[in-house]
């Protein structure tokens, strides 16, 4: 029996050896192969969450498949312009960088991806100090 199982072993363990997985590709996840909105839900800084509580008073962000984002306050949609950047991806790496048009930059690692969110912690290098959690937009 224990040789039975040793051989089975072998065999299923021998059909993977030398196959190389390929990484996910997170950018279809941002931008839905077209734009995709998120709202910015919280904003951690060390522990506190300081977004506002009402969706009205969140920004959201706006992914576009062709590398540019925009960032507004929800409340602003229709009275002033929207914050434009671009941004990169390292799926592989798993970290994000945002560059606004004031030269700003938001570097993050993205330690989560759920079905419902994912956080964004600020990197060292970022012009921000806090992490944010994004979601899709909500039905309204």
């Amino acid at each position: 029996m224990k040789k039975q199982l040793f051989i089975l072993s072998f065999i299923f363990s021998a059909c993977t050896t030398g196959v190389e997985l390929e990484s996910v590709d997170y950018t279809t996840l941002f931008t839905d192969s077209n734009s995709k909105v998120w709202i910015v839900n919280k904003m951690l800084l060390q522990d506190a969450n300081i977004a506002p509580i009402k969706n009205e008073g969140k920004d959201i962000l706006i992914f576009h498949h062709n590398g540019h984002c925009d960032l507004i306050a929800m409340k602003d949609l229709t009275l002033k312009p929207v914050r434009k950047g671009s941004f990169t991806l390292d799926s592989k790496k798993r970290l994000m960088s945002i560059i606004f048009d004031d030269s700003k930059h938001w570097n993050f690692e993205i330690p989560y991806i759920t079905e419902d969110s994912v956080l964004l912690n600020a990197t060292k290098k970022s012009d921000i100090p806090y992490s944010i959690q994004i979601k899709p937009f909500p039905e309204l």
